[in-house]
């Protein structure tokens, strides 16, 4: 069934309900209207009895004087017959005393005598009594008919008001519930829908009209989980490519790095082995040619094998070996290191170590010594022979030990900070030094394996730089 028809039905039922009540209404007022008019009528004919009455009673005192007024009393008793010839009493059981009072009227005026016409006029006057006291008996029975009706008049009334509120009430109750669940249910479906759960679906239930926006929020619903499910496919689909594509230019990058670093000890190879081939087919070469060319070609072949060293490191940091150990031991261990090479001697290396807490971590001693040299070296190659300053600082912030290496050398641009920790990328490229860039990829990868992090700050050019190492502190070492 409709919702319209439904409601159709529901407005007709309480249109028939309110008729109901105003019929009864109508009824019992109707009813005690009669009744009013009723006993308005006793009343007068009521009246008008005991006005014939007085004339017969005043009639008959005339007669009864010591000097008979016979003529007023014929005249009392004229006027009481036209009295009530003019009254038109209601037919009913009253109708017999009605005409017997009438025939005594007329017997009383047609009699002669003294004495007959007061046994007349007695006889009337009892059946005036009789009478009076009849209408009075049919005016108790209207007033208690009367409060009879008006007691059905109620209770009906209230009992018709009582079905028509009732059923008004479970009418509405029922309509809200038959509006508001389905509604409700949209809503529910609207919110999951909303939440990214499109395989829920709603139950076509209730009226037709609910019932048909249902199917059309489930067509909607359907659509929407078939446009989404496209999507992710297309999704990923275009992640793949782009892991692809990235695994490619990774690749590419790391080959375009690989061969740039490699080709020249393999230049340098090739070199010196095609210039020993020519000696030795045009002339015989000395023992101190050949020793310096083989010297030269092992130490670039060694050199590439450390090249490829290092990428194998970059891309395996491992886990093994990890136990406590005390970065302040090992910072104090690397420091004396790099103090003893000949070509850092002049500059000063400062060690700062906070002795509050303890500076403990679960890391590898090889990785994390290496970590520290690759700081400490690269911030020395960065220094000034004259004055060059490097500071190794150790403290623990937070439940982290911090590890931080500043120098007052040469600083950084913003293009190198962005790219300090790409592999092969250095800024001594171009100078006396040489570096491959893969001293600060690797230790970048050694701080992540070891969920730290690394940051390299510098204010510019000639303003020195500063690498921050932060790695969690072993169980039980203090905080700040």
């Amino acid at each position: 069934m409709t919702l319209r028809r439904t409601m159709a039905l529901e407005i007709g039922a309480t249109i028939v309900g309110l008729l109901l009540v105003s019929g009864a209404s109508l009824w019992g007022l109707n009813a005690l209207h009669e009744d009013f008019d009723s006993s308005i009528a006793g009343y007068q004919e009521l009246r008008q009895v005991y006005e014939v009455g007085s004339h017969v009673a005043t009639a008959k005192t005339l007669l009864t004087l010591q000097k008979a007024e016979e003529g007023r009393a014929e005249a009392e008793i004229r006027t009481a017959v036209d009295m009530y010839d003019l009254y038109r009493p209601p037919s009913g059981e009253a109708a017999g005393l009605r005409g017997a009072v009438r025939e005594g009227l007329r017997e009383a005026l047609w009699v002669s005598g003294r004495e007959q016409r007061l046994a007349a006029l007695n006889r009337v006057l009892t059946q005036v009594a009789n009478l009076a006291s009849e209408i009075r008996r049919g005016i108790e029975r209207t007033q208690h008919k009367a409060d009879r009706n008006r007691r059905t008049a109620v209770i009906l009334m209230s009992a018709l008001s009582a079905v028509v509120v009732v059923g008004a009430v479970r009418v509405g109750i029922w309509q809200y519930r038959s509006v508001m669940r389905p509604l409700n249910r949209l809503g529910q479906a609207a919110r999951t829908i909303a939440a990214g759960r499109f395989a829920d679906r709603v139950a076509a239930e209730g009226h037709a009209e609910f019932a048909e926006l249902a199917d059309d929020f489930n067509r909607m619903a359907a659509e929407l989980d078939g446009l989404y499910r496209q999507l992710e496919q297309k999704v990923a689909a275009k992640s793949k490519e782009l892991v692809r594509s990235e695994r490619l230019a990774s690749v590419g990058y790391l080959a375009a790095g690989v061969a740039h670093e490699i080709n020249n000890p393999i230049g340098i190879i090739a070199g010196h082995a095609e210039l020993m081939l020519r000696k030795l087919a045009n002339e015989e070469p000395s023992d101190g040619q050949v020793e310096g060319a083989l010297r030269v070609i092992c130490d670039e072949a060694f050199r590439c094998k450390d090249i490829v060293g290092k990428l194998l490191s970059l891309a395996r940091p491992g886990d093994e070996g990890r136990r406590r150990i005390s970065l302040a031991e090992l910072a104090q261990n690397v420091v004396g290191m790099v103090g003893g090479l000949g070509e850092h001697r002049a500059k000063r290396v400062t060690l700062r170590i906070n002795k509050d807490h303890p500076l403990d971590v679960i890391a590898s001693e090889a990785e994390m010594k290496q970590v520290l040299l690759n700081l400490v070296i690269n911030a020395l190659d960065a220094v000034a022979a004259t004055g060059g300053e490097v500071c190794v600082e150790l403290n623990n912030a937070d439940g982290f030990v911090e590890l931080a290496v500043t120098d007052n050398g040469r600083g950084m641009t913003a293009d190198v900070l962005e790219r300090v920790f790409e592999p092969f990328f250095t800024a001594k490229r171009g100078r006396a030094e040489p570096g491959i860039g893969l001293g600060l990829s690797i230790t970048h990868a050694i701080v992540r394996s070891h969920r730290g992090t690394i940051r390299a700050d510098s204010h510019g050019p000639g303003k020195g730089s500063r690498f921050v190492v932060r790695l969690p502190a072993a169980e039980g070492a203090g905080t700040q």
